[in-house]
């Protein structure tokens, strides 16, 4: 990299630092460091919720898959607006009328103690596993543009997150997730841009890299739950997703219920559905427009096409502008990560210590918030170990559980007993890891899939109980 790239990253860093420790506040209870006292802006939320779940792989995937593909994925990204307008108006009012501290502890409400724990735990080792891949793979361009080792670009990206993280609590993320939303789209520009000016044109792409509606069934029927990408598996698995992710995920919730009131959090939710999807266009576009840049070259993997155009194609200053964006990307993600996790933590594993014990709550938190980091961080080096089966757990376990913890939430509102949702949602969970392990069914599908057998199961269990036989009148 040039000096005026390093300059670029430097500023970046320093106007991240100065961002997080001016906005951040002196807390004296674990509740307002980690849930932003219920006073941020909707539209500092909105920005902040794409920032969260846009990782570096979308940064760097997405080109890729139009590249090698077309515009398909924007099926799975119409369903997730669905998704989100069904968090809005059905989810949010709930929390906010409930004044939940976490999404957990919704659970607790309408279950009992033990499932809100057993929610949060599970929620905690997905979202552990999740994030260490993603850590992982935000290293690998960073590695390829800096000349950093993996373990260097892991440690750096990491210890440049956490100062505003600990010191100024979710405040804080979530105005840098808005600072950094705006960063990863000025790169996007950037590279942009540099198409436009290499005078290769998008309109030259052949007409099928633009195709982004599909029935399911071209290949044969078989084909309509194996493949990922059509329009009735983006629109049902798009939804459902999003409902599990918006709805039922403390690293989202908890942005959510930082709003001032239900209203502001709805226009929040749905703001963001909407930018999310705009942001996969763009993506895709510039996917579809490296195809021709390139003429359609192959490449070993797809996730090597933008690293290598930006490697070798963008000028001084603005090389350092991308990378900062991939830094963004990455950053915002982990962020956010670490203060759902340090907030579930506190919050629903140890709530009695967080209100009997105000002073000490947040050093507390900060000491949470560092020991997830460093478990993340744990997770990232095991990843460099592609033979090691934590690679697949990781990727799989969020959407085989998913569907399960829809079904957990859906069933709170008809005051279903504890135990027959208990025993709908283990059904889903064994039910859906067979399926992952054993059937080609397209992952799109594993959310609705999971769903069904909870609350399938549940309403069998419902059944039973009015037989004459003491085991089933326990449920």
């Amino acid at each position: 990299m040039s000096l005026l790239d390093i300059a670029v990253l430097v500023a970046y860093f320093i106007l991240l630092q100065v961002v997080g420790f001016g906005v951040g506040r002196k807390k004296t209870q674990a509740v307002g460091f980690l849930s932003g006292d219920q006073a941020l802006p909707w539209w500092v939320v909105s920005a902040s919720i794409v920032a969260a779940e846009t990782s570096s792989l979308t940064f760097i995937s997405i080109p890729g898959l139009a590249y090698t593909g077309n515009l398909a994925f924007m099926q799975l990204a119409f369903g997730f607006v669905v998704g989100r307008i069904i968090v809005a108006f059905v989810l949010l009012p709930a929390y906010f009328k409930g004044n939940i501290e976490t999404v957990y502890e919704f659970l607790e409400k309408r279950y009992s103690v033990s499932m809100r724990k057993m929610a949060a735990f599970l929620f905690q080792i997905t979202r552990l596993l999740g994030t260490g891949v993603r850590l992982y793979a935000t290293a690998l361009p960073l590695s390829l543009i800096t000349g950093w080792s993996i373990t260097t670009s892991i440690f750096i990206f990491t210890l440049l997150t956490l100062p505003y993280l600990v010191f100024g609590g979710l405040r804080s993320a979530m105005w840098v997730e808005f600072i950094q939303t705006g960063v990863y789209l000025a790169g996007a520009a950037a590279a942009v841009w540099v198409l436009h000016a290499s005078g290769a044109s998008l309109l030259a792409a052949p007409a099928y890299k633009f195709e982004f509606l599909s029935m399911g069934w071209e290949k044969g029927w078989a084909s309509f739950f194996t493949e990922p990408f059509h329009i009735t598996a983006g629109l049902v698995g798009g939804a459902l997703l999003a409902i599990s992710s918006h709805g039922t995920d403390q690293l989202i919730v908890q942005k959510a219920l930082a709003c001032r009131n239900v209203r502001d959090a709805q226009k929040a939710m749905i703001t963001s559905g909407i930018l999310v999807d705009l942001q996969f266009l763009l993506f895709l576009l510039i996917g579809v427009w490296l195809f021709v840049f390139f003429q359609g070259a192959p490449f070993s993997t797809p996730d090597k096409i933008f690293p290598k155009f930006i490697i070798e194609n963008l000028p001084q200053g603005l090389i350092g502008l991308v990378l900062a964006a991939i830094f963004a990307t990455g950053q915002s993600t982990l962020s956010a990560t670490i203060s759902s996790l340090a907030s579930s933590t506190m919050l629903d594993l140890f709530p009695r210590f967080a209100k009997e014990n105000p002073e000490k709550s947040v050093f507390v938190s900060r000491l949470l918030s560092l020991a997830w980091a460093a478990a993340i961080v744990a997770i990232a080096f095991i990843f460099s170990d592609e033979k090691n089966p934590v690679v697949v757990i990781g990727l799989k376990l969020a959407s085989i559980l998913a569907g399960g913890i829809v079904g957990l939430y859906a069933m709170a509102f008809f005051r279903i007993s504890s135990r027959v949702a208990f025993v709908g949602f283990t059904a889903s969970a064994a039910g859906m890891s067979l399926v992952a392990l054993f059937t080609p069914l397209a992952w799109t599908w594993y959310v609705p899939a999971g769903f069904l057998i909870c609350v399938g199961v549940s309403f069998v269990s419902l059944q039973l109980r009015r037989l004459p036989i003491p085991f089933f009148r326990r449920l």
